[in-house]
């Protein structure tokens, strides 16, 4: 199977794989605005200056509510109908009920992924995508990707500047460097570090290794773009990344996750292809 075909096959299917995910992101929010309606209303503060604006108090459940069946019933019908301005209205409403959750007294990055995906794929219909399209699709995976190249880069350059500085900052190629790195989020977290974790960062020179490797697989997950056995790599390799940052950094990915591997998925390694879609295996 050629390569645009392969690209467009594969996106058809996660077109709709993808909207299954909005509908478990949106019950997820809902839970999360649930816990954050026992908090104290004056420690609410909008990150945004759009939030103040939309949101200038924490919203109540009616509205909030309101706003998530809006966005469920347009994911539901985006799937049946497949619409420009459906899929459009789709992405404002889940920027607008990630504001008052996510963007609040700091800025979180749970969520930034799910809502850069259906922003890039506003256009991307299934029904009207052709072979010569398979662009298109590549300018949606590369704009998934680039945050972590953006992440990535951002580590490398960052170590780089220390180096040539001869700061005293802690450096990612040091040998404690992930270990102290976890420490310190269990810590704020107020929680016990476990031995096991203690026992796995005794291997020093080790995580040298793993964690070099991490910031330079992140730099170059661009390249999953345009290369379909690139981005299966890469879609694992973020996968287990997320993993990693789940248990050992107390950072909640697991929406990313899902749609990473909602989005990228090797679709034709499980579903037979269809004379009907005019792709030959």
């Amino acid at each position: 199977m050629k390569y645009p075909q392969l690209t467009i096959f594969n996106y058809k299917i996660a077109y709709y794989a993808i909207r299954l995910v909005g509908l478990y992101w949106l019950l997820v929010q809902y839970f999360r605005f649930s816990q954050l309606r026992g908090r104290p209303e004056e420690i609410y503060e909008p990150y945004f200056s759009l939030g103040k604006i939309i949101f200038p108090e924490f919203p109540g459940t009616l509205l909030f509510a309101g706003l998530l069946i809006t966005c469920a019933a347009s994911i539901i019908v985006s799937a049946f109908k497949p619409s420009y301005i459906l899929n459009a209205v789709i992405f404002l409403l889940m920027a607008v009920i990630n504001l008052p959750l996510s963007a609040n007294f700091g800025l979180h990055h749970d969520n930034h992924l799910v809502i850069l995906g259906y922003f890039l794929s506003i256009f991307l219909l299934p029904n009207h995508l052709e072979e010569k399209d398979y662009k298109l699709v590549q300018y949606f995976y590369l704009g998934l990707l680039m945050t972590y190249t953006f992440a990535g880069a951002s580590k490398f350059l960052g170590t780089a500047k220390n180096i040539i500085r001869h700061t005293d900052k802690m450096l990612w190629i040091d040998k404690n460097a992930a270990k102290l790195n976890s420490y310190n989020n269990y810590w704020v977290a107020d929680m016990t570090i476990p031995t096991w974790m203690k026992e796995i960062y005794a291997y020093e020179n080790l995580w040298v290794i793993l964690t070099v490797s991490g910031i330079l697989l992140q730099l170059l997950c661009f390249l999953g773009a345009f290369n379909r056995k690139l981005l299966t790599f890469f879609m694992l390799f973020i996968i287990v990344f997320h993993l990693y940052n789940i248990e050992f950094v107390l950072a909640d990915f697991r929406n990313a996750i899902l749609f990473i591997l909602a989005a990228l998925f090797p679709y034709h390694l499980l579903i037979p292809v269809s004379k009907k879609t005019g792709v030959k295996g």
